[in-house]
Formats: structure tokens, sequence, C-alpha cells
């Protein structure tokens, strides 16, 4: 079980099975003479490669390691409190979907600042709650607008993006409330790669791990490039699939992808080397 389940799952399997975690009050509307907040006024809001300074990039590039701890610490202690993520599998992001309302689809500002992919490409994110009310009055955050979605019509594009090979992850906009449904990939994505490149937790495993049936897997490899977390790779001494299950977050697109059957997901918690590895 992870912190968050401890804190905010009340009695649920899942912290985010929990319906009081997207049940944020509707937004106030601000008085016009009022100072913007949130990320209208500061992308260190936005979370992920946002929160990266030009002083921890200094510390980075002299390899000052006391340095960046501190910072480290400090930007994953802003993070869990206002804007992280965690990954979960298709499965739980759809019976995820049958708990919110309203669902939004909206462009991904990761890819917009990295890839500068044009709005009409870039409808790849999933918002839900009351903040979909507001989505006028943050337009550098939904530029290009958002399309309100049935669940039904969620469930599909999610559906779909996985199969593209995009993680699944949920996002919340002051914890512990759940905002965002992302289909994120590497290095598209800001939390993965502040998680992976830099080490700071932005972005937390997800409860499941993948592992591989030796027995059955055929060594055909055709699951290595679905893995965006650097867990997966090839054995050419075995001719077998080798997932390094400390890397693994666990969203189960490798599953998805094998003709073999050969990787399942087994809980997180059930393997006590991994149970606190998050």
């Amino acid at each position: 079980m992870c912190i968050w389940c401890e804190k905010y799952a009340d009695g649920h399997p899942r912290w985010y099975f929990n319906p009081a975690n997207y049940a944020r009050k509707l937004y106030k509307v601000r008085k016009e003479e009022a100072e913007a907040a949130g990320a209208e006024a500061s992308p260190m809001a936005a979370g992920g490669m946002a929160l990266l300074t030009d002083e921890f990039l200094e510390a980075w590039d002299k390899k000052d390691y006391a340095k960046i701890d501190k910072i480290k610490q400090d930007i994953e202690k802003l993070s869990w409190a206002a804007h992280f993520g965690q990954v979960v599998t298709l499965e739980d992001t759809l019976k995820v979907i049958d708990l919110i309302y309203p669902i939004a689809i909206m462009t991904c500002l990761c890819r917009r600042s990295m890839l500068g992919l044009p709005d009409e490409e870039n409808f790849t994110c999933i918002g839900m709650g009351p903040g979909m009310y507001k989505w006028e009055r943050w337009p550098n955050n939904y530029r290009g607008g958002v399309q309100f979605l049935t669940p039904e019509e969620a469930k599909d594009i999610v559906t779909r993006l996985n199969k593209r090979g995009l993680v699944q992850t949920l996002f919340t906009f002051g914890t512990p409330y759940i905002g965002g449904i992302c289909n994120c990939d590497y290095p598209d994505c800001s939390a993965i790669r502040t998680t992976l490149d830099f080490g700071i937790r932005t972005l937390w495993k997800g409860h499941h791990v993948a592992q591989v049936n030796r027995d059955l897997c055929n060594g055909c490899a055709s699951c290595i490039h679905r893995c965006q977390f650097k867990a997966l790779s090839f054995s050419a001494s075995q001719q077998k699939a080798y997932i390094d299950q400390f890397q693994c977050f666990g969203c189960g697109l490798c599953v998805s992808e094998c003709p073999q059957d050969a990787i399942t997901l087994v809980e997180r918690a059930s393997l006590p080397a991994l149970a606190n590895v998050w």
C-alpha cells in the first residue's frame, strides 16, 4: 500500500477509487483586482520539468550532491502537496472514469512545451471534475479549448491511446484531489523525465509490477518498445525478455503487447522486496 492509500483511501482498495478525492468544491470566482495564483501565475505550479531551477541544474552539472539532494527534497515536498502523478493500469483507469464528472479531453501542456505540437494534434489529456467548468479562465493551460465527453467516449479514447503505447497516469491538483488522466510517454512527459532523468519523484510507481514467465516467452521481443520506464530489455544470452522489477512502474503496456501471454501483472505489495518501492 502506498502512502497515498494510507492517507486517502478511506476504506477503498486504492486511494484513487475513493470518490471523495474527486469531490473538490467548485472554484470561487476571483475578483478582478486579485493577483493570479497557481499555474496562471507561475510555472512552478505546473510541476514536472518546470520545477527544475537553474540552481538545481548548476548543482547537477557540478555534481554537488548535497545541494542536489536538498533541492530534490524541496521539489518533492512541493510536488506531493500540489501536483504529482501515479501510474495506473488501463483497467483501473476505466474504473476511475466511472467515478468522475464532468470529463473533457484537452491539449497536453507537456507535448506543447517539449515538442511544439499544434493543438489540433495534441488532444491527449483528460481533465475531470469541477475544474473543467473554468477552463476559459486558464487560456495558457487549456489552449485549444476542451471537448466534453461521455464516460464511454472517454473510455474509448483512453483505450485507443493505451494501444498506441501511452501510459495512463492520474495527477492531483491540490492533493488529494485528482483532476486529470494523463496519457504519457518518454520523453514527452515532463513528470516521467523528471523522475527518470533526475530521480525526483514527481511520478509514483503504480500498484502493480510486471513479471515474465520464462517458459512462455519465445524471445520475439515485441514487448520491448512498449516500456516507457527503461525497465524492459532483451537478454541476448537467454533470448528472453527481461524486466527490472525495481524499475517497473506497473503500467501494463508490455502485458497487452505480448502475443504469448508470457507477461503478467502482480500486486506490488505481494513482493516483499518491492512492497515499499514506489
